[in-house]
């Protein structure tokens, strides 16, 4: 009998020291894999805009937005934004001499509605809650609220007048989401994007140009940082 407990003994030693080594490599994995494919989301931020080379168009704002997002599978998703950008601009009279054409300053707040693919660098999973991103897209974006009081006061010919219109817009942004918990999740986001500026007529007649030194569109970006908070489902 005491050589059969030693035989059980040695077999249940030597058991345990070929497991014991499987048990030790068991290292859990930083990815998590994320359940939810679609999220509604709130973001602010702050906006450089580019008001172009004769400083007709809107200038820095406040930016303000919301964005539904679904999965399409794999690493890629689609983003549906509204963004509002409470900006300024410059109420030129380009019948004034050229170093005194600015009359006023006037509220333009434009609306921005796009729709961009995300590539999600991190696929379906999040990295220790970290999922950085990319995305491409475009959309339209055009004047919600202008005020032109000033040019009303000045009695400023509408062939002189600056409009923004619509302009199709080229949008990209980098970032990355921090998930907080399985439902909840942060944004940090830097956004371009791209329309045209367009010069009123008036500002081609011969006695307002006549060197012909304005063009007659350019492109101009808008630079912006968005922090957001989203709720998945």
């Amino acid at each position: 009998m005491p050589h059969a407990k030693l035989l059980a003994l040695s077999i249940l030693f030597s058991i345990g020291m070929v497991r014991s080594p499987a048990s030790a490599q068991t290292i859990p994995s930083p990815y998590t894999y994320i359940e939810n494919h679609q999220e509604l989301a709130f973001f602010v931020g702050k906006s450089n805009i580019d008001a172009g080379k004769l400083e007709l168009g809107p200038r820095d704002s406040d930016t303000f937005g919301a964005r539904y997002s679904v999965g399409l599978g794999g690493a890629i998703s689609i983003d549906i934004s509204g963004t509002l950008f409470k900006s300024t601009r410059l109420i030129q009279d380009v019948r004034r001499p050229i170093d005194d054409r600015t009359i006023d300053r006037g509220n333009i707040d434009l609306l921005l509605f796009d729709a961009r693919l995300r590539l999600n660098l991190t696929g379906r999973r999040m990295w220790h809650g970290f999922q950085p991103f990319l995305t491409f897209g475009g959309g339209f974006a055009f004047p919600y609220l202008v005020d032109n009081g000033a040019e009303e006061v000045a009695f400023m010919r509408s062939e002189d007048r600056y409009f923004f219109g619509v302009r199709f817009t080229g949008t990209t942004s980098g970032g990355t989401t921090f998930h907080v918990s399985r439902k909840l999740s942060l944004r940090v986001e830097g956004m371009l994007n791209l329309w045209q500026i367009k010069t009123p007529v008036g500002w081609f007649a011969l006695e307002n140009d006549p060197l012909r030194l304005f063009s007659e569109s350019e492109w101009v970006t808008a630079q912006s940082i968005m922090l957001g908070a989203s709720w998945r489902f």
